[in-house]
């Protein structure tokens, strides 16, 4: 009967724990899950590698820490390390009235679409499933959606709204978001698709979006990118309204 209390006791003890490696993942880069040996998982807190954060992973560091059993615990996935300017995301070639050409014509030759150039877009950004997503690229961390829930917002709220804002990271969030600056946000155009010209991974609105670098010959506009169709412009920082995204992060 004693042998029952000390392992009911364990396992709430465990899952205790496991709740508060959920928001502080071991670093750890091998280990033994429940499914063979794992490198490591893209999930906080599921430390045994089986893709999931449930109770078995509070047994699985119980085990760890009282049984030596596994003798490593599965750590988080580091990202990839950042690997200069993004890819433009175009692929496709275009004469001068706009039709669509192939890529290797001698007709307005060697276009964008011709080089692959700059990190791919093929796993790029990763969805942390906690509102934010990880650009493998840059190593920006960025808010998935519009922020704001979507509405507009003068310049000087937007920059207050980042950086107030408090999101992602497991049982404690994150709370040193900014508003992008311009090459930031530009960062994340993908010029091969528009309205909105951005990764589906994103909420993206095709509109403009605020960044934090003001206009250094007009001081008193700042940078907007327009995710319709990615261009760049300037606008009044006190009179109209532009949507907003988080960024974290940097090198």
């Amino acid at each position: 009967m004693k042998r029952v209390v000390v392992l009911g006791a364990m396992l709430v003890v465990g899952f205790a724990l496991g709740v508060v490696f959920v928001g502080a993942p071991i670093a750890v880069r091998a280990g033994g899950g429940q499914g063979g040996v794992v490198e490591c998982t893209a999930k906080n807190g599921d430390v045994n590698g089986d893709g999931l954060v449930q109770l078995s992973d509070a047994v699985t560091i119980l085990s760890y820490l009282f049984l030596g059993n596994p003798t490593k615990l599965v750590g988080l996935c580091a990202p990839t390390p950042p690997s200069g300017l993004p890819d433009s995301g175009q692929t496709t070639c275009y004469a001068e009235n706009g039709s669509e050409i192939p890529c290797d014509s001698v007709t307005c030759l060697r276009q964008d679409g011709f080089y692959a150039t700059g990190c791919s877009p093929e796993g790029r950004f990763i969805d942390n499933d906690d509102g934010t997503v990880t650009d493998n690229c840059t190593g920006l961390m960025w808010q998935k959606d519009t922020g704001n829930d979507g509405n507009a917002l003068p310049w000087c709220a937007a920059l207050a709204y980042c950086d107030n804002l408090s999101l992602g990271g497991g049982l404690v969030a994150w709370d040193d978001w900014r508003l992008p600056n311009v090459r930031e946000l530009q960062s994340i155009v993908d010029y091969g698709r528009f309205k909105p010209s951005i990764d589906p991974v994103f909420d993206a609105l095709p509109s403009f979006y605020w960044s934090s670098t003001s206009n250094a010959g007009f001081p008193d506009v700042t940078w907007l990118v327009q995710f319709g169709y990615g261009s760049i412009i300037y606008d009044d920082k006190d009179v109209n309204n532009g949507h907003v995204r988080a960024v974290r992060g940097g090198p």
